[in-house]
């Protein structure tokens, strides 16, 4: 990670930092290339190159897609050899259809990911690149993702009413949950032990193999307790 951080500072070009910010094993001659050879971005790329308006009839054989790129100038604009869309403040990098789902595996459920939802998802790639139908894509990429179904849990689900923990020093209460339904680490963990101090708000979580009382005690006596002192009530 420090590496990558270290490379990313050595780069001026705005484009190719937003290239390797989510895919580094793309580098620019084969983005170059992608995007030539796609149906949509390679036709819009030779009329831009050429310097000349097209007819009514050269639009329309164009495939749809391309006809909604060409209908965004002149924000749509080659830069160092690359379709890019300048909006606002910011270049998005115009995506040949081979990468768009690569992408959206990186921002939503890569190594540094959350597997945020739908929303934020779309809104982390539209700082950084653009293709038509964005939405309707990271939306059906999203209700694909099995984790993200796995987690949520039935819908409707019934909750009962909030109510006000009253709490006078740190350590009076002592709240412990287990969050499971997470990806099994290389380690073996599975689960999370999240402990808080309902006083101070103090939060922290310890990994789990297992889920059993006595699992779940040791890592609080060796963590919470052993560093904090004894809290007077759990719950």
């Amino acid at each position: 990670m420090v590496d990558e951080l270290q490379r990313a500072d050595s780069i001026t070009e705005p484009w190719y930092i937003q290239a390797i910010d989510i895919l580094p094993e793309i580098f620019d001659d084969e983005l170059r290339q992608l995007q030539d050879d796609d149906p949509s971005i390679g036709p819009i790329k030779d009329i831009i190159v050429q310097d000349e308006a097209p007819t009514i009839d050269t639009l329309r054989s164009l495939p749809l897609e391309a006809r909604k790129i060409w209908s965004l100038r002149p924000t749509i604009v080659i830069q160092n050899n690359l379709l890019v869309r300048k909006d606002k403040d910011r270049t998005q990098l115009v995506v040949p259809t081979s990468l768009r789902e690569r992408l959206f595996s990186h921002v939503h459920r890569g190594r540094l990911a959350a597997h945020l939802g739908s929303q934020r998802t779309l809104a982390q790639l539209k700082l950084l690149y653009y293709w038509p139908g964005m939405g309707k894509d990271v939306e059906n990429w999203y209700k694909q993702c099995q984790d993200c179904a796995t987690s949520k849990g039935p819908l409707n689900r019934p909750h009962d009413k909030l109510t006000k923990v009253i709490t006078g020093a740190p350590l009076d209460i002592v709240a412990i949950d287990i969050l499971s339904g997470l990806p099994v680490t290389k380690e073996g963990h599975k689960y999370l032990l999240v402990a808080t101090d309902c006083f101070t708000k103090r939060t922290e979580a310890y990994p789990l193999k297992d889920a059993e009382a006595s699992t779940c005690m040791e890592a609080l006596y060796n963590n919470f307790f052993a560093r904090m002192g004894l809290a007077r009530q759990l719950h």
